[in-house]
Protein backbone atom coordinates (compact mmCIF):
# COMPACT_ATOMS: atom_id res chain seq x y z
CA UNK A 1 0.00 0.00 0.00
CA UNK A 2 2.83 2.43 0.78
CA UNK A 3 3.81 2.44 -2.87
CA UNK A 4 0.38 3.11 -4.33
CA UNK A 5 -0.13 6.34 -6.25
CA UNK A 6 -3.14 7.25 -4.14
CA UNK A 7 -1.22 6.79 -0.89
CA UNK A 8 1.68 8.91 -2.16
CA UNK A 9 -0.72 11.62 -3.37
CA UNK A 10 -2.37 11.76 0.05
CA UNK A 11 1.04 12.08 1.72
CA UNK A 12 2.03 14.90 -0.64
CA UNK A 13 -1.22 16.73 0.03
CA UNK A 14 -0.64 16.40 3.77
CA UNK A 15 2.88 17.81 3.46
CA UNK A 16 1.60 20.69 1.34
CA UNK A 17 -1.08 21.49 3.91
CA UNK A 18 1.47 21.37 6.73
CA UNK A 19 3.82 23.71 4.85
CA UNK A 20 0.96 26.16 4.19
CA UNK A 21 0.06 26.06 7.89
CA UNK A 22 3.70 26.71 8.80
CA UNK A 23 3.85 29.69 6.43
CA UNK A 24 0.73 31.15 8.02
CA UNK A 25 1.97 30.56 11.56
CA UNK A 26 5.37 32.15 10.95
CA UNK A 27 4.02 34.90 8.72
CA UNK A 28 1.24 35.88 11.09
CA UNK A 29 3.64 35.96 14.02
CA UNK A 30 5.90 38.37 12.15
CA UNK A 31 3.55 40.25 9.82
CA UNK A 32 0.07 40.03 11.25
CA UNK A 33 -2.96 38.20 9.90
CA UNK A 34 -3.01 37.07 6.29
CA UNK A 35 -5.97 38.44 4.36
CA UNK A 36 -8.24 36.30 2.20
CA UNK A 37 -6.31 37.13 -1.00
CA UNK A 38 -3.05 35.90 0.53
CA UNK A 39 -4.74 32.76 1.85
CA UNK A 40 -6.26 32.00 -1.58
CA UNK A 41 -2.94 32.53 -3.35
CA UNK A 42 -1.18 30.33 -0.82
CA UNK A 43 -3.80 27.60 -1.19
CA UNK A 44 -3.28 27.57 -4.98
CA UNK A 45 0.40 26.65 -4.63
CA UNK A 46 0.97 22.91 -4.88
CA UNK A 47 4.74 22.76 -5.39
CA UNK A 48 6.01 21.30 -2.10
CA UNK A 49 9.60 22.42 -2.67
CA UNK A 50 8.41 25.99 -3.24
CA UNK A 51 6.21 25.86 -0.14
CA UNK A 52 9.22 24.78 1.92
CA UNK A 53 11.24 27.69 0.53
CA UNK A 54 8.34 29.98 1.43
CA UNK A 55 8.45 28.79 5.06
CA UNK A 56 12.09 29.88 5.23
CA UNK A 57 11.29 33.19 3.54
CA UNK A 58 8.44 33.82 6.00
CA UNK A 59 10.96 33.85 8.84
CA UNK A 60 12.60 36.99 7.49
CA UNK A 61 10.21 38.55 4.96
CA UNK A 62 9.16 42.18 5.17
CA UNK A 63 5.65 41.45 3.88
CA UNK A 64 3.24 38.81 2.64
CA UNK A 65 3.92 39.67 -0.99
CA UNK A 66 7.60 38.88 -0.53
CA UNK A 67 6.66 35.43 0.73
CA UNK A 68 4.26 34.82 -2.16
CA UNK A 69 6.91 35.87 -4.69
CA UNK A 70 9.26 33.10 -3.55
CA UNK A 71 10.24 31.15 -6.69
Amino acid sequence: MEESDTYLMILDQGQERCARDDILIVGEERLGSADEVVRNQLHAITDLARLKRMVRRAAKAAGWQEILETP
